[in-house]
């Protein structure tokens, strides 16, 4: 596969201290997200339903492919930090982790700030068509809205990477798609995950396992 590995430069524009950490110690995965939780906000809830259904299904052989890497560090309360919370969740539970973004800048955080992680520089869409290996948890994230009243070209782009890639997810597999919120006025979702809740929800009825400012669907091939 014809990845760009990670390489500092002197010129990046990005912060390459180590990110603080979240205050008090931890030395499992269930401290270090008992310190995390009350920073996610929105997504609270949410990965505590992501993280709980992967620990009861997904443990053997557990591999998480997220699009979208760490591009400002600490910032749970915003971005969610999801590599970050993937880091340790796979350090603490084993498996493996794959962050591709387009963007040298934030690969080099996201790569100088975790463990486990494996960061590629590539596009998403690219990278994940041709990915070699069976993906337990996608997490979608790589495309971001500037208008939430235009999310076609964000919803297209996530639509693209589980369309490549879906050959690879395993039965059971998590698909999660961030930054979606529900239409004032008619309650239709709007965002990142759009055209992929109108396929697996609407048109294969696949399980929905969150339905809030993150979408989640078990796989079924």
């Amino acid at each position: 596969m014809p990845v760009f590995k990670v390489q500092p430069n002197q010129n990046a524009s990005v912060n390459l201290k180590t990110p603080a950490p979240l205050k008090g110690t931890h030395k499992n995965w269930d401290e270090y997200f008992a310190l995390a939780k009350p920073r996610l906000r929105a997504r609270a809830e949410g990965f505590q339903k992501i993280f709980d259904y992967t620990k009861e299904n997904l443990l053997d052989d557990l591999c998480i492919v997220e699009t979208g890497t760490y591009r400002e560090i600490n910032n749970y309360e915003g971005d969610g930090c999801s590599t970050l919370l993937f880091d340790h969740f796979v350090k603490y539970n084993g498996g493996k982790l794959y962050s591709v973004d387009i963007d040298n800048a934030a690969c080099i955080l996201a790569d100088a700030s975790t463990e486990k992680a494996e960061v590629v520089r590539m596009d998403s869409v690219e990278y994940l068509n041709e990915f070699d290996g069976t993906i337990s948890v996608l997490y979608l994230d790589s495309y971001n809205i500037q208008n939430w009243n235009h999310d076609h070209d964000a919803a297209a782009h996530h639509l693209k990477e589980l369309f490549v890639c879906k050959e690879k997810l395993k039965d059971g597999a998590l698909v999660v798609i961030d930054d979606n919120i529900k239409s004032p006025f008619n309650k239709k979702l709007i965002g990142k995950g759009r055209l992929i809740y109108e396929v697996l929800h609407d048109v294969l009825n696949m399980e929905h396992l969150l339905d809030d400012y993150q979408q989640a669907f078990i796989w079924n091939s």
